[in-house]
């Protein structure tokens, strides 16, 4: 099972050399992140009432192809790693021309917050469950411990 998102590129995305700036790839990005939350019946909203919020802690993107003006852009969401009680995660996400060729991998490090007290949480067994173990595997997942998440 892979989920993708197609979207078009648009002309607040482009930078003064008529190519896509490079925010723009984390934002369509996150945008797909989100959306497969929303698909799965999660919207931020939803989130947001239960006291949870998604946080980045590292982020990381690589760039292959221009994209340009009115492109239609495929974002796939991969999880790529995570702790066994899925408190920290990494997604990888490939951003493909309509042609199948990469233009951008993004690669992100993230963590659950209680938003309320503001500290790092496992996610509740009920997101567990209707969504995050229906995240397409990447085909090199691999569990890994905490420690895999101390970066400094």
């Amino acid at each position: 099972m892979s989920y993708k998102k197609e979207v078009e590129v648009i002309w607040a995305d482009m930078d003064p050399n008529q190519h896509m700036r490079h925010t723009s790839y984390s934002q369509y990005a996150a945008h797909a992140r989100i959306s497969f939350f929303n698909e799965m019946g999660y919207p931020l909203t939803k989130l947001a009432q239960m006291g949870l919020g998604a946080v980045l802690l590292r982020e990381q993107s690589t760039y292959v192809r221009e994209l340009h003006m009115h492109e239609k852009i495929i974002i796939s969401v991969e999880l790529l790693k995570s702790t066994e009680d899925y408190s920290r995660y990494t997604i990888v996400q490939t951003i493909s021309k309509e042609n199948g060729k990469t233009a951008a991998k993004v690669i992100i490090d993230g963590t659950w917050i209680d938003m309320q007290s503001r500290k790092a949480i496992q996610p509740l067994s009920e997101l567990i469950e209707a969504v995050i173990n229906k995240l397409p595997l990447h085909k090199d997942f691999e569990w890994v411990g905490q420690e895999y998440y101390r970066f400094l």
